[in-house]
C-alpha cells in the first residue's frame, strides 16, 4: 500500500465509500454524490498543507494499492492547538477492504510521521461510541481510552456518545 496526497483523478474510488451510508454514517461528511466527492477532493488538494504548523493544518493520505492502483480508504490528521501540540487523526476504510489490517498499517505509518517530522506532542482521536472497531483500532496503536463523553456530540441530526483516545510522543511505540 503507498500513502500519498489525494489527486482528483481519485474522485471514482472515493464515491465508492463516500457514498455508502454505512461508511459515512460515524465521518463528518454526508453520503455524497459525485459532484460533492470532485468539490471535497478539490478543497483538500487546494487547502492540504502537509505540515502541522499551525491551528488547522492538515494532512490527508489516501491509501493506494500497489498492486491495482486503486484507492481504499484515507488518513486525516490536523493540528486543533499549536500551544499544547495536540492533533486529532482520523480514518476511513472502503467496505471491501475492511479488516484487512490497512487502517492499521495507514494509521501506524501517520502517526510515526507526526511524531517523528512534526512538533506534535499529543495526537487524539474522537470516536463515536457505537463504532468498535476504530475504538479497537485506536487501542491496537497504543493510544488510551482517556474519556466518556455522555451526549458529547449533537451529530448528524441525534445526540451521540463519544470516546476520546489519546497517545503521546514519549508513549509511542514506532
Amino acid at each position: 500500500m503507498i500513502l500519498r496526497p489525494m489527486l482528483l483523478t481519485d474522485v471514482d474510488d472515493l464515491l465508492e465509500y463516500q457514498s455508502n451510508p454505512e461508511i459515512v454514517r460515524y465521518i463528518p461528511w454526508p453520503q455524497r454524490t459525485m459532484e460533492q466527492v470532485k468539490k471535497a477532493a478539490e478543497a483538500v488538494i487546494k487547502t492540504c498543507t502537509f505540515q502541522l504548523n499551525e491551528n488547522k493544518d492538515f494532512i490527508v493520505l489516501v491509501w493506494e494499492l500497489k498492486s491495482s492502483g486503486k484507492v481504499i480508504g484515507q488518513s486525516n490528521m490536523m493540528l486543533v492547538s499549536k500551544e499544547n501540540k495536540c492533533a486529532n487523526i482520523g480514518w476511513v476504510t472502503h467496505q471491501d477492504f475492511q479488516r484487512q489490517g490497512y487502517a492499521f498499517e495507514a494509521t501506524k505509518a501517520l502517526l510515526d510521521y507526526a511524531f517523528t517530522n512534526t512538533d506534535v506532542h499529543r495526537i487524539i482521536a474522537d470516536i463515536d461510541t457505537r463504532v468498535h472497531e476504530s475504538a479497537a483500532l485506536a487501542e491496537k496503536l497504543g493510544m488510551r481510552r482517556e474519556a466518556t463523553y455522555l451526549d458529547g456530540e449533537f451529530f448528524k441530526g441525534e445526540w451521540c456518545d463519544m470516546w476520546l483516545y489519546a497517545i503521546l510522543k514519549r508513549e509511542y511505540q514506532a
